[in-house]
């Protein structure tokens, strides 16, 4: 273990770690007003605990054995499988049927799959990338997405099967994909999301998308939200009002403000300075694994560091857009930050394989 600790990528944990402690700040701030407020904070640290021995794990295993042909096929089709059944035997929560509830605890199986995908079309395309512009490894690496993101979809969750054909389309681009291929891809989504809004989305998420469009159509019912996380947001100020003083969390006026409006109520309490202090932190995380692809003896590991960037990158975005009013409500937590064991699990194993990868190159 004393090699594994010299060769860690101490940057790369500090910031994950930065922001870990952004999260419990929020937590421990909201459990002052609230008699079970204190039984997220307790979760969370458990979860902490729980992600910290999947990376030490991941760190300490040799990062080739998740680039192992069989374990790739193996692990797909679990998750495949668990995808399935949740959607037979999960809880639903907020009329999404995504959760499986284990001893207490919600485990939420498309994490899991977020995950997977990335490690199945990092090895697909490093197998295949000189030639990635066939229409054959177009449509196989698509179709192994589709598989996941259509269940998410049925469940149905659709800011997460957005995130996972955004990692399909970041690691295509990445893999050499041309412009026209490009070019299609962005239309075959647009075709898609009408096809998906004619027969597939919920009425909740097409009110959401619409509330989005007109803001001014229903104030006090979906658009409530994200007006008053624009308010959290605006009477933070550069100090903030101070940990515990947030008015509209604290109040009652802010909804999910431990998961997807957990950015507003941080802003509201640590006002500019705190965002900007989370901003490095999450800079400072894609840097380091940007550092680690460049480095990378394989395409393996550059697709990798890439689909694991991408997550990062697109939840922080859409979660903070969310927040600001500029990207509709869909539910997605802000990585390392937001309340959530599923999502905590699955970055952590993400940075434990790429902290094997810089121990080991």
């Amino acid at each position: 273990m004393g090699w594994l600790f010299r060769k860690t990528d101490w940057y790369m944990i500090g910031a994950a770690a930065l922001l870990l402690v952004c999260g419990l700040l929020m937590l421990y701030s909201l459990s002052f007003n609230s008699p079970s407020g204190t039984q997220w904070l307790v979760r969370q640290v458990v979860w902490i605990f729980l992600g910290t021995a999947v990376f030490l794990i991941c760190s300490f295993v040799d990062f080739r054995f998740f680039n192992h042909p069989a374990v790739i096929r193996i692990g797909y089709v679990l998750v495949l499988i668990i995808l399935i059944a949740v959607l037979f035997f999960g809880k639903t929560v907020s009329g999404n049927r995504a959760w499986f509830v284990i001893g207490g605890f919600t485990i939420q199986p498309v994490e899991i799959a977020k995950l997977m995908l990335i490690i199945v079309l990092a090895q697909y395309f490093s197998y295949n990338n000189i030639e990635i512009w066939r229409a054959r490894h177009i449509i196989v690496s698509a179709s192994l997405t589709g598989l996941y993101g259509g269940l998410v979809l049925l469940q149905p969750d659709l800011g997460s099967s957005l995130v996972l054909f955004g990692i399909w389309f970041f690691m295509v681009f990445v893999s050499g994909a041309r412009p026209k291929q490009i070019l299609s891809f962005i239309a075959v989504f647009v075709l898609l999301f009408l096809v998906g809004w004619q027969w597939f989305f919920s009425d909740i998420q097409k009110a959401r998308i619409t509330s989005f469009v007109f803001p001014n159509k229903d104030p006090f019912g979906v658009s409530y939200s994200q007006r008053q996380a624009i308010t959290a947001i605006g009477s933070g100020g550069v100090w903030g009002t101070g940990l515990g003083k947030g008015t509209q969390s604290h109040l009652g006026f802010l909804p999910a403000s431990r998961t997807d409006f957990v950015f507003a109520a941080f802003a509201e309490e640590f006002g500019f300075l705190g965002v900007v202090t989370m901003a490095g932190a999450y800079a400072l995380l894609v840097m380091r694994i940007v550092r680690i692809a460049l480095r990378a003896e394989s395409n393996f590991i550059r697709l990798f560091s890439v689909g694991y960037i991408t997550i990062v990158f697109l939840q922080v975005f859409v979660h903070i857009g969310m927040n600001l009013g500029f990207v509709p409500v869909i539910g997605l937590g802000l990585p390392f930050v937001s309340y959530g064991g599923s999502q905590l699990l699955m970055l952590c194993a993400g940075i434990g394989i790429l902290n094997s990868i810089h121990a080991r190159q």
